[in-house]
């Protein structure tokens, strides 16, 4: 499924205004646990896990994208993509007890407040 961030989507999504605020508020967060990545895009009232170019947990990705049949995907699973092109992705080194409660946060609860506070101490 890499062709979810080809070129033409690419062109598409960049300079798209939620990805250039999410860029800019530091939304595209990796999490890095004894050489493994976790990529976790943290929005403003719910955070998403997302595989970059592949897959996203949020309601617009399962509901538009893969059952309905969009054109486009979210742009939390293209942003990754841009976001490490011009290098504005917050990387964030863990144990994997925090890298589990984060995961059980984002995935029971939809946020994850173990992540803000991580973010807050990284400023």
């Amino acid at each position: 499924m890499e062709y979810l961030c080809g070129e033409q989507i690419l062109n598409k999504f960049t300079g798209y205004d939620k990805i250039e605020e999410a860029l800019n508020n530091r939304r595209f967060i990796v999490i890095k646990c004894r050489g493994f990545k976790f990529y976790v895009f943290k929005g403003l009232k719910k955070d998403y896990i997302v595989a970059p170019c592949r897959f996203c947990t949020c309601d617009d990705f399962v509901v538009n994208y893969l059952s309905r049949k969009r054109e486009n995907p979210c742009y939390h699973v293209v942003g990754f993509k841009i976001a490490e092109t011009v290098n504005k992705v917050v990387e964030l080194e863990v144990d994997p007890k925090i890298l589990a409660k984060i995961v059980e946060e984002v995935i029971y609860d939809g946020f994850s407040s173990t992540l803000r506070k991580l973010l807050k101490v990284h400023q």
